[in-house]
C-alpha cells in the first residue's frame, strides 16, 4: 500500500469512530415463559429495533420478576413486559427506573373444572387457588380482584405459584380448585374442559368503576439509559409499535415465529396468534397512565405495594415524540 493510501485508509478509519461510538445500544430483557415471549420473539425475528437504528442485546430469563431485578442491577436497560406490581413497587422505593408504556393487558379468566362443584369467585373461600408467583402483576390483580370485589383476604384462601404451564397440570389434576389463567393457555388446552367464574377485565371493571383494563405488563426503562439516550427512547417505542402492529397484521407471520421459537405446534401456534390484540398493547395514553395510577393504588389497598408513586414514575415523552417518527 503507497504511503497516500495508507493515510486514506486511516483517515477513513478514523471518520468511522465517531459514529460506532455514537451507536445506540440497548440491552433488553423479557420473560421467556410468559405471555411475553410472543411479543419477545417477533420483536427479535423482525429486527424492529435494528430498523430504527438501535443495537439491541436480548436478554431472556426464566422468572417473571427477573427482569426488573436485572433493571434494578444495572444489567438491562429496558424490560419490554416488566410486572406492573413489581415495576410500581419499586419505582415508589426509589429506585431510578421508569414505565415509558402499557405493553401487556391482564388478559386472564377465573376458571374451574367443568365438573367442580364452585360456582362463583365467592365460592373460593379456603380453597386453593393457582396464580403468578407473589410480585407478578398476576398476582397482585387477582388478589385486589378476590379481596376488592368478593371480600376474599389473602388468609382466606390458600395461594398457590406457578406458571401458567404447571397450573394448568396441577387444575387438570385437581391439586387446586381453581386457577387465573391467561386466555392463551385456555386457547392451548382445547381437549380440557374448564367452566369461568369470572375474567379479569370484568371484575376490574366493577372494582375500578373505569373502562379501562387493567395493565399486567409495562415497558421499563432505566431513567440513566433513557437520559443518556433521549432520542433512543423514543426510537424503543416506536419499535414495539412497529411489532405490535405487525403482529395485528400477519397473524400467520406470528404463528410462523412461534413455532420456531417457542416450539409451538402449528395449530398451538395460531391460537395464540389470533389472541395477539386482546393481550399486548403499546400506548401511554392518559387513560393508560390515569389507569396505572388508579391500580397502585389499588395493589396498595391490599399490600402489594407500599410508599407513594412519584410524579415522574409514569414518563409519556418517549410515546409522544415516537408519534412523530413513522
Amino acid at each position: 500500500m503507497t504511503r497516500i493510501g495508507a493515510l486514506l485508509a486511516c483517515a477513513l478509519f478514523a471518520a468511522a469512530l465517531p459514529a460506532r461510538a455514537q451507536a445506540q445500544s440497548v440491552r433488553i430483557g423479557y420473560w421467556s415463559s410468559g405471555i411475553s415471549l410472543g411479543f419477545g420473539a417477533v420483536l427479535e425475528a423482525g429486527q424492529f429495533m435494528e430498523k430504527q437504528g438501535l443495537t439491541p442485546e436480548y436478554v431472556k430469563f426464566p422468572d417473571v420478576n427477573a427482569p426488573t431485578k436485572a433493571m434494578a442491577a444495572g444489567a438491562i436497560d429496558f424490560a419490554i413486559a416488566a410486572s406492573a406490581g413489581t415495576s410500581l413497587s419499586v419505582i415508589a422505593d426509589g429506585l431510578p427506573l421508569s414505565i415509558v408504556l402499557a405493553t401487556q393487558v391482564a388478559d386472564l379468566d377465573f376458571v374451574v373444572p367443568a365438573d367442580s362443584p364452585i360456582r362463583s369467585i365467592a365460592d373460593l373461600k379456603s380453597k386453593k387457588i393457582g396464580t403468578s408467583p407473589a410480585g407478578s402483576g398476576t398476582a397482585a390483580i387477582a388478589a385486589a380482584i378476590l379481596e376488592g370485589n368478593h371480600g376474599l383476604k389473602p388468609a382466606d384462601y390458600q395461594a398457590v405459584p406457578g406458571n401458567d404451564s404447571r397450573l394448568a397440570q396441577f387444575l387438570i389434576q385437581k391439586d387446586i380448585d381453581a386457577a387465573a389463567l391467561r386466555t392463551v393457555t385456555l386457547a392451548l388446552l382445547p381437549d380440557f374442559k374448564m367452566r369461568r367464574l369470572g375474567t379479569f377485565r370484568e371484575e376490574w371493571r366493577r372494582l375500578t368503576q373505569q373502562d379501562a383494563p387493567p395493565v399486567l405488563g409495562v415497558g421499563l426503562m432505566r431513567n440513566a439509559w433513557m437520559a443518556q439516550n433521549p432520542e433512543g427512547a423514543a426510537k424503543v417505542v416506536v419499535a414495539m409499535r412497529k411489532a405490535f402492529e405487525y403482529g395485528k397484521a400477519d397473524k400467520p407471520g406470528v404463528a410462523t415465529i412461534l413455532m420456531a421459537s417457542a416450539n409451538l405446534s402449528a395449530t398451538d401456534a395460531a391460537a395464540y396468534a389470533a389472541l395477539w390484540d386482546g393481550i399486548y398493547t403499546v400506548s401511554l395514553e392518559p387513560a393508560d397512565i390515569a389507569s396505572l395510577k388508579r391500580e397502585f393504588e389499588v395493589f396498595k389497598a391490599v399490600g402489594a405495594v407500599q410508599g407513594s408513586l412519584p410524579e415522574g414514575a409514569l414518563v409519556p415523552a418517549p410515546y409522544e415524540q415516537s408519534k412523530a417518527i413513522p
